[in-house]
């Protein structure tokens, strides 16, 4: 396993980290029991960096991340988040530093710590306040919707809990956010961290997207964030479990996932002869961008972890074959 930096936290991370979705029973079915295996065997492997959230699963992720940590914290750098519950929440600084306290004290309770590493916001930043679909469902479940000013003002609550010895560093989930906000916020100064969306289907935190793109642009977020020395935690390297060779539960025929499984049918055979699946693939895509510190792919089984640990040691992709594939993303996957 090789480790990067994380920006100016100064944190050595490894280059594949976990996600912690699928632990937290998100991304398909599986045990308790295999997901604290999973954790067990990353560390085995020399995985360090784990991202987590209360949202995910309930608090069941952070549960399972925290028993497969049980004698072992501290190999690992625990990432996970917080989000506001309500519009008390954000009714004032000192509502807010509540609502930020109560949820590291029980992220804290679950994961069986005393810090956290990173403490991240988990909302959706746009340029004005509302509400968002967080979860799809059903039933679909809605999440508040921060401006660029409540956004900074949970950054300096956050802070405060880091001056209380509770967290080391703060960061912002930037990948589904406005980009005039989310780059003014990576701008401020306050965040240490960003997680920035960038995979084989999505480009757009590097350069402007092609003609035709129905994604979400992330507004060139990955060299501004780098401009800052926001360390890069690059998230949906495999577009949410499209960018598999057989997607592993079963999906509606018009979401983004099947969409996109539908996509890399396109390039598929470009990269077939090279690495044994198209996970393995996308995952060294991803490692190829020297700005991402960490890939945190989602895992819920150790074959998963350790395929994706391989990708360590996986060749780049050649540049003739990455000329083949910049020209599939130009013309948006059409034959």
């Amino acid at each position: 396993m090789k480790y990067r930096t994380l920006g100016r936290t100064g944190l050595k991370v490894s280059e594949v980290g976990f996600g912690g979705a699928g632990i937290g029973h998100v991304w398909g079915p599986t045990t308790d029991e295999e997901c604290i295996r999973a954790v067990g065997r990353a560390l085995d492997l020399g995985i360090n960096f784990f991202d987590t959230s209360p949202m995910y699963g309930g608090g069941r992720s952070e549960d399972n991340l925290g028993r497969g940590l049980v004698g072992r914290r501290q190999e690992a750098i625990i990432a996970t988040k917080v989000r506001l519950q309500n519009e008390d929440d954000r009714a004032s600084a000192d509502n807010m530093l509540a609502a930020v306290r109560n949820s590291v004290e029980q992220s804290l309770a679950r994961l069986g710590t005393e810090y956290v590493d990173i403490l991240q916001v988990h909302h959706q930043v746009g340029a004005e306040r509302g509400q968002y679909v967080a979860a799809v469902g059903p039933p679909p479940r809605y999440a508040l919707l921060l401006n660029k000013e409540d956004c900074l003002a949970l950054g300096a609550a956050m802070k405060q809990v880091v001056r209380e010895g509770k967290v080391r560093f703060i960061g912002i989930t930037a990948w589904d956010g406005n980009r005039n906000s989310v780059s003014e916020i990576l701008s401020s100064g306050l965040f240490d961290t960003a997680q920035i969306l960038y995979n084989l289907l999505n480009r757009s935190a590097v350069s402007a997207p092609p003609p035709g793109f129905d994604d979400l642009d992330q507004g060139q977020t990955l060299p501004i964030a780098q401009a800052n020395q926001v360390g890069v935690i690059g998230i949906r390297s495999h577009a949410a479990g499209a960018l598999v060779d057989r997607l592993d539960r079963e999906t509606a025929p018009d979401t983004e996932v099947s969409r996109d499984y539908a996509r890399a049918a396109t390039f598929r055979p470009l990269l077939a002869d090279r690495y044994s699946t198209l996970s393995q693939a996308a995952l060294r895509f991803c490692l190829d961008n020297p700005a991402i510190a960490t890939v945190a792919p989602g895992f819920k089984s150790v074959p998963e972890v350790e395929e994706a640990a391989a990708c360590s040691d996986l060749p780049s992709l050649p540049e003739e074959i990455l000329r083949q594939l910049e020209d599939s993303y130009s013309r948006q996957f059409t034959p």
